[in-house]
């Protein structure tokens, strides 16, 4: 009875540490946030950003333009943009068993991304879609059409997760000889939009895309959330999940599905942006472990503060210029590739 007492008190213990780690990554993101309202090109100081955003009425006009209708909603964006790619790269790596997968090394991005080109050049016209809603439609036919055959390559048996790895790799390099040959065909406004596309950039933030991903991102965690002792199981391998009375298969389908919802509209909204869905759910896991329960939210806060961290370097690095968010998330992204496969040696 002693011992079973004293599992159970450190079991609280580690609870409760787990939810101050939560606590801490939620107060990390808001300040991470002010940061990144305060921060830009104008060169406007902390009192004129603080007037016009809590007294716009006696604030400059000017002042109160800038903030609210250029910082406020790209600001606003990079949480929910990098929450929604930690998220979609948590599930990948959970219901895929691989720890390298995420939207953009999948090339589940790219597909998202082609997708949009298709409308972009005026390739496709989606009947009884509206126009402005249209790029969003497509990337998310083409991501949740990628999703679902890397999905179908990974449960082939006698294919290991390295083949899986570099099937998504191959997928990934073929949308983007696809989105080479549209920029080929494009005319030139439409060439400089596909660019700017496959950079990503939070520029392209408005107060309805904040609203919709405010909407579909607490609503996909949530079901995921549901979910959550579901997804724990998998870890332990898909036998063990089945003889629990665990459908694995509907499972994987269910939470691709939500991938693919939650991908497309970011892909849609600021373009590609890389190794978010990647590094996020990594750090989250390091720090509390794979419990679905908690690991899902971290990833979601870790992702958040990964790019609004981002989006301030994007600001910051050359004053005056605001950089791709690919390239700066690369710089981060790509050493902590390499790092995953020495510390694994290659073994996943």
């Amino acid at each position: 009875m002693n011992t079973m007492t004293l599992e159970l008190n450190a079991h609280k213990a580690r609870n409760r540490k787990k939810k101050v780690a939560l606590a801490a990554f939620f107060i990390m993101s808001i300040f991470c946030l002010i940061a990144d309202i305060i921060i830009g090109s104008q060169g406007l100081n902390f009192s004129q950003v603080v007037q016009a955003i809590f007294n716009p009425e006696n604030s400059n006009i000017s002042s109160r333009i800038i903030v609210w209708d250029i910082r406020m909603p790209m600001s606003l964006m990079a949480p929910f943009i990098g929450g929604a790619l930690a998220l979609a790269g948590a599930q990948m790596q959970t219901t895929l068993n691989n720890p390298l997968a995420d939207p953009y090394t999948f090339g589940i991005s790219a597909a998202a991304g082609f997708g949009a080109s298709l409308v972009i050049t005026n390739i496709i016209a989606v009947p009884f879609i509206p126009a402005e809603y249209q790029i969003a439609f497509m990337a998310f036919v083409m991501c949740l059409l990628t999703t679902f055959m890397i999905a179908g390559i990974s449960s082939v048996k006698r294919i290991s997760i390295e083949g899986v790895m570099l099937f998504g790799i191959a997928v990934m390099f073929a949308y983007d000889s696809l989105l080479t040959m549209m920029q080929f065909v494009a005319s030139e406004t439409q060439l400089q939009t596909l660019v700017f596309w496959q950079m990503g950039s939070l520029d392209r933030g408005s107060w309805e895309k904040i609203t919709v991903l405010a909407t579909v991102l607490p609503i996909v965690l949530a079901i995921m959330m549901k979910d959550a002792w579901k997804l724990s199981t998998l870890k332990i391998g898909e036998g063990r999940a089945e003889s629990m009375g665990i459908n694995v298969k509907r499972l994987r389908i269910k939470t691709l599905l939500l991938v693919s919802v939650i991908t497309s509209l970011s892909v849609s909204f600021v373009g590609a942006v890389g190794f978010v869905g990647l590094v996020a759910p990594h750090i989250a896991r390091m720090i509390l472990g794979e419990d679905q329960r908690f690991f899902l939210p971290a990833s979601v806060l870790v992702g958040s503060v990964l790019l609004e961290l981002a989006s301030i370097a994007s600001k910051a690095i050359m004053p005056g210029i605001i950089l791709p968010l690919t390239v700066v998330m690369s710089i981060v992204g790509i050493p902590f590739f390499i790092f995953l496969i020495i510390k694994k040696g290659g073994r996943f």
